[in-house]
C-alpha cells in the first residue's frame, strides 16, 4: 500500500469534514431564515424518513471493500472480477426494489405523518418522489466508492467529495434566493449524485482498469457473501434507528417546528461522528489484510489502541469545546428558541465518545467475519431504543427521543461490545482503556477546568465566543501535547507542520 494514499486520504477526509461542517454551520441559519421552521422541519423529516430506505444497500458497500481487499491480498484477479459482476447484479436488483417500495409508500404518507397540513403533505410527496430516485443512484454510487476503498484509493473519491461540498451550497443558495423552496434542495442533491456516479464510473473502469467478468454462480459463494452482508445490513438498520429515529418519532407526535429543533440538535452528534470515522474508515482494507495474514491479537490490539488514541485527541477537543461553548454557540447560531438543541446534542455526544474511539474495532470484526454478534445485539438494543424513545417522547417532550438513544449507546455500544471484544475477538480491552485514558483523560479534563474560567470573560457575541474558543484551543493543545501525547503522536502531528513551514520558507 502506498502510504501517501493513506495520509492524503486522511487529510482529504478531514478537509471534507471541516468543509462540510463549516458549510452546514453557515448554511443551517440561512435555511431556517429562508424556508422557515416549518418547511425546514418538513425537509429534515422527509429526508430522515427516506433515509431509512438507504438500508436497501444491504451492507454490500463494506462487503465489496472486504472482498476486494481479500482478493488483492490473495492476488486472485479472476475471483475479484466474478465477485464484482455479482455485486453489480445485486445492486441493480436492489435499485429496482427501492423504487418499488418508495412508490408503494407514497399513499400512506398522510397516515404516517398525521400532524402535517394539507400543503405540507403535497410538498412532502414531491420531495419523497425525487428522493426515491436519489436513493437508487446512491446505491450504485456506494458500489464504485467501495471498489476504490478496497484498492486503498482514498484520494480521488475524497477530492471529488470536496468539490461536491463546494458546488452544492452555491447551487442551493442561488435557487433559494430565486424563490424556490425545500423541493429545490432535493433536486440539486439528486442531480449532483447522478453526476458523481458518472465520474466514479469513469475512474473505476477507465483509470483503475477494473473489469467485470460474469461467471457461473457458485451458490456456496453467493451464500457466503450474503451471510456476510446481512449482518452489515442489520448494522445499517441500527444506525438508522439511532440517528434518524428521533426525528421520525418527534414528527409523529409534534409539529414540524419541533422536528426542526430536534434536527438542529441531532446534527451535532453527526458532525462529531464524522471526525472519528474519517480515520477508522481508512483501516478496513489494512485490517482485512492483517487477518488474511493471521496477524496475532497483540498486533490488532496495537492498531486498535493507536487509532483510538488519535481519535480521542480529536473528539476530546470537540466534546470539551462543545461542553463549554456549545450553548452560547447555539443561541448565536440559530437563536434562543433553539437552545434545547444544545441539550439534545450533549445527551447524545457524551456516551457516543467511547464507541467513536473504538470504531476501528468494527473494521476488525468485519475483517475477521465476526460482526454477526454485534449486528444481532445492536438490533435488539435498537428495539429497546425505539420503545424508550416513543415512551419518553410522549411523556417529557422531544428531548425524550435522544435519552432513549443515549441509554442504548451505553448498554450496547459500550458495555456489551467491549465484553465481546475481550472474550471473542481477542482484543485486550483493559490495556486499551489504560493506554487511551491514563494520560489523555487528565490532560483533557485540565483543559476543561481552565476553559471554564474563560466563560467569565466579559465579551459577548460572536467576538466573545471566538476569543473564548481560541483561548480554550490553546490550552487544550498545550495540555494534551505536554501531558497526553506519546512520541509517535508528537511526530504524527508535528511532521506536517514542519513540512508546511519548510515549503513556505522555500
Amino acid at each position: 500500500m502506498k502510504i501517501n494514499e493513506l495520509k492524503l486520504g486522511a487529510a482529504l477526509s478531514y478537509t471534507n469534514i471541516l468543509l462540510s461542517n463549516v458549510i452546514n454551520l453557515l448554511f443551517t441559519p440561512f435555511l431556517l431564515a429562508t424556508l422557515g421552521p416549518s418547511e425546514y422541519g418538513l425537509y429534515m423529516l422527509i429526508g430522515a424518513f427516506v433515509g431509512y430506505m438507504a438500508v436497501l444497500d444491504f451492507g454490500l458497500g463494506n462487503t465489496i471493500i472486504r472482498y476486494v481487499a481479500k482478493y488483492r491480498a490473495e492476488n486472485d484477479k479472476q475471483g475479484e472480477q466474478g465477485f464484482l459482476s455479482l455485486a453489480f447484479i445485486i445492486y441493480g436488483i436492489l435499485s429496482i426494489i427501492s423504487v418499488i417500495i418508495g412508490l408503494a409508500l407514497i399513499p400512506f404518507l398522510p397516515n404516517i405523518f398525521p400532524k402535517l397540513t394539507a400543503n405540507e403533505l403535497i410538498t412532502a410527496t414531491k420531495m419523497f418522489e425525487v428522493l426515491i430516485i436519489n436513493i437508487a443512484l446512491t446505491l450504485f454510487l456506494n458500489a464504485f466508492t467501495s471498489i476504490m476503498s478496497g484498492y486503498e484509493k482514498f484520494v480521488f473519491p475524497r477530492f471529488i467529495t470536496v468539490i461536491r461540498m463546494i458546488v452544492r451550497p452555491i447551487a442551493i443558495v442561488a435557487l433559494l434566493l430565486m424563490g424556490y423552496k425545500a423541493f429545490a434542495i432535493v433536486v440539486v442533491d439528486t442531480l449532483l449524485n447522478l453526476l458523481l456516479l458518472f465520474i466514479n464510473m469513469w475512474f473505476v473502469f477507465y483509470k483503475m482498469k477494473i473489469k467485470l467478468k460474469y461467471q457461473r454462480l457458485h451458490w456456496p459463494f453467493v451464500k457466503e457473501i450474503l451471510s456476510f452482508s446481512v449482518f452489515l445490513f442489520i448494522n445499517m438498520i441500527v444506525d438508522m434507528v439511532y440517528w434518524r429515529l428521533g426525528q421520525f418519532v418527534v414528527g409523529m407526535y409534534y409539529s414540524t417546528a419541533a422536528v426542526a429543533i430536534f434536527a438542529v440538535g441531532i446534527q451535532f452528534p453527526a458532525y462529531y461522528m464524522s471526525f472519528s470515522t474519517a480515520i477508522s474508515g481508512l483501516f478496513l482494507p489494512r485490517a482485512t489484510q492483517m487477518c488474511v495474514d493471521k496477524a496475532p491479537s497483540k498486533d490488532l490490539t496495537d492498531l486498535f489502541i493507536k487509532t483510538g488514541r488519535i481519535q480521542f485527541i480529536v473528539v476530546g477537543f470537540i466534546l470539551s469545546g462543545f461542553i463549554l461553548l456549545g450553548k452560547p454557540f447555539v443561541i448565536l447560531w440559530v437563536g434562543s428558541g433553539y437552545v434545547e438543541a444544545y441539550y439534545i446534542a450533549l445527551i447524545a455526544m457524551v456516551p457516543l465518545t467511547i464507541p467513536l474511539i473504538q470504531n476501528v474495532g468494527i473494521s476488525i470484526l468485519q475483517a475477521k467475519n465476526l460482526h454477526a454478534f454485534r449486528s444481532i445485539m445492536y438490533l435488539v438494543i435498537s428495539l429497546l431504543n425505539l420503545g424508550i424513545s416513543i415512551l419518553l417522547t410522549k411523556q417529557i417532550g422531544i428531548i425524550g427521543a435522544v435519552i432513549g438513544t443515549s441509554i442504548s449507546l451505553i448498554l450496547g455500544n459500550i458495555i456489551i461490545i467491549n465484553i465481546y471484544y475481550q472474550r471473542k475477538v481477542g482484543l485486550n480491552i483493559p490495556r486499551f482503556f489504560n493506554e487511551v485514558f491514563s494520560r489523555l483523560l487528565p490532560a483533557i479534563t485540565i483543559s476543561i477546568v481552565i476553559g471554564y474560567f474563560f466563560l467569565y470573560i466579559p465579551v459577548g457575541g460572536w467576538t466573545g465566543l471566538l476569543i473564548k474558543g481560541i483561548l480554550f484551543s490553546i490550552v487544550y493543545v498545550i495540555s494534551v501535547w505536554k501531558i497526553g501525547t506519546n512520541a509517535y503522536e508528537k511526530r504524527l502531528f508535528s511532521e506536517p507542520i514542519k513540512m508546511i513551514i519548510k515549503r513556505v520558507r522555500g
